[in-house]
């Protein structure tokens, strides 16, 4: 293999686990020394994949911007500090959370100094190490659609329980030409490409509900094209 400078960012990256794997073998991948360092090539290392990140982050800002009372935010997990430096630049309070000490180690040294970041902190999403109602907003981007329904509602708890009252989260989701079109592949007898698991309107309002999350609103990344959403929900007690 050659030098990252003769690469490509490319699907069949060292840093992209099997969507296959359960979500404790994802959990495992992601604490690896090597997948850490290759994360930011193969997630940002492209004009295209830069401007994908840049369209992520504007449909956060947006669910922000649909909030009120904001200055804590918990970005879990925070991995390499994809979005952790921006919200530190948007004027929030932030800290990073992640269960890869590794992942955190690549954030620390390209976010230091950073204005706004108060640290970082290992935590597994399912028991993380907060009291309830610890900060204004949990942010978690990336993450959820690796985690099956059941433990995803669990790992929901938890972010409601530690928010007091906002949580920005992004889904996969079955409303886009992606996803059709690879049904209509499937019906026609063409090979499988199966990505990552998404979910319905109707599944998502059902799993935040069980979590005690009111959906506030949902912000398409890009609409019809893209499969992913930005999710501005509320909790129980902030309704």
């Amino acid at each position: 293999m050659g030098t990252k400078a003769a690469r490509k960012p490319g699907k069949g990256d060292l840093s992209r686990p099997d969507h296959r794997a359960d979500y404790r073998e994802k959990k495992r991948f992601y604490q690896d020394e090597a997948v850490a360092r290759d994360y930011d090539f193969h997630r940002f290392g492209s004009t295209e994949r830069a401007r994908r990140n840049a369209r992520k982050w504007q449909a956060i800002s947006q669910a922000l911007s649909r909030t009120t009372d904001i200055r804590s935010v918990l970005d879990l997990p925070c991995g390499t500090g994809r979005f952790t430096g921006h919200l530190g630049d948007a004027g929030y309070d932030v800290v990073g959370a992640d269960i890869s000490t590794a992942m955190m180690r690549e954030a620390r040294s390209r976010l230091e100094g950073r204005r706004g970041l108060h640290g970082f902190l290992r935590a597994d999403a399912e028991r993380l190490p907060l009291a309830d109602r610890s900060v204004d907003c949990v942010m978690s981007i990336r993450f959820l659609h690796h985690i099956d329904p059941p433990t995803r509602v669990v790992v929901l708890r938890e972010l409601a329980r530690v928010s007091r009252r906002w949580l920005v989260l992004d889904f996969r989701h079955k409303h886009s030409y992606r996803y059709m079109n690879l049904r209509l592949r499937a019906a026609l007898g063409f090979p499988s490409r199966r990505g990552m698991p998404q979910v319905s309107r109707r599944q998502l309002t059902a799993e935040l509900g069980a979590a005690g999350i009111r959906v506030v609103t949902i912000v398409p990344v890009a609409r019809f094209f893209s499969d992913k959403w930005i999710v501005l929900g509320e909790t129980d007690g902030g309704a």
